[in-house]
């Protein structure tokens, strides 16, 4: 009973940590972002991308520099597999959210056209600004968030909590709860098992930029980067094909159930090999 008592109380300064550190990034976010109004409109994107990087780095460092702790600690580590591990989670990225995106597509009865005003070339230069905003989003929840709630609730439940923590910040950036919970918060357990099983942020946030830029290639008018433009069967235009909470909340629970049987999959393969 005496040996309880300590346990427990460690447990919840790890989670204290993690709750505190996205607390602190946010915080930082918002007050680094009034510097956008000096940047041109066309580069808010990257800057946004560039400023959470700033962000996300600033408070990291803060939370180690206060635990006399490294980077490498925490999993931040190039190495030879970085490139690769980000690739393969574009890979992953790009089929999950493809399976979405085109059983929204097919469930409204959509029509896809090929973009003549665009091509691969200008999609990809395009999109490149989404690798900062995935980046400083993972590295602001699935580094020292991930880990310290690994440490004081276990892998499941800290990538629950994490996956929660990442759904209320994108409340406080103005999405909807659907979007927030089923979409931001879903994707964010993929994300943060990809860290886990990867030891590292490389892969989820190939997967996260993949699941941003596929989402993007699709899109709505001839005048943008999309590669294919979406019109109703009729020819009329569309305003946005992810707009109806109906069409796109199947695909969410789809990819949440996905999510969890992934996540319990990982766990009992490691419960069974005595890891865990």
């Amino acid at each position: 009973m005496n040996n309880s008592v300590p346990t427990r109380f460690k447990g919840s300064t790890y989670v204290l940590k993690a709750v505190l550190f996205c607390i602190v990034f946010t915080g930082l976010f918002i007050v680094l972002s009034f510097t956008k109004s000096f940047i041109p409109e066309k580069f808010e994107r990257l800057a946004h991308g560039v400023i959470g990087t700033i962000a996300a780095l600033l408070t990291t460092f803060l939370f180690l520099f206060v635990e006399k702790k490294k980077f490498a600690d925490i999993g931040l580590a190039f190495n030879k597999k970085t490139i690769a591990k980000f690739f393969f989670g574009v890979l992953i990225g790009t089929v999950l959210s493809g399976i979405m995106s085109l059983s929204v597509i097919y469930f409204s009865d959509f029509k896809l056209e090929l973009n003549a005003s665009s091509s691969l070339w200008r999609f990809t230069l395009c999109t490149l600004f989404y690798i900062p905003l995935a980046f400083m989003e993972e590295l602001g929840f699935r580094a020292y968030p991930l880990t310290m709630a690994n440490k004081g609730i276990g892998i499941r439940f800290g990538i629950l909590l994490t996956s929660l923590l990442f759904a209320l910040y994108h409340i406080a950036n103005g999405w909807t709860i659907q979007d927030s919970f089923l979409g931001a918060g879903v994707w964010g357990i993929l994300f943060g098992l990809a860290a886990v099983c990867s030891k590292g942020i490389a892969m989820p946030t190939g997967i996260h930029f993949a699941a941003n830029i596929t989402t993007d290639a699709f899109g709505t008018t001839t005048d943008s980067y999309n590669i294919w433009v979406l019109k109703f069967n009729d020819g009329s235009a569309i305003v946005n094909y992810q707009s109806s909470p109906l069409t796109t909340i199947v695909p969410q629970i789809a990819l949440l159930l996905v999510g969890i049987i992934s996540m319990e999959y990982y766990l009992m393969t490691k419960k069974t090999a005595g890891i865990q």
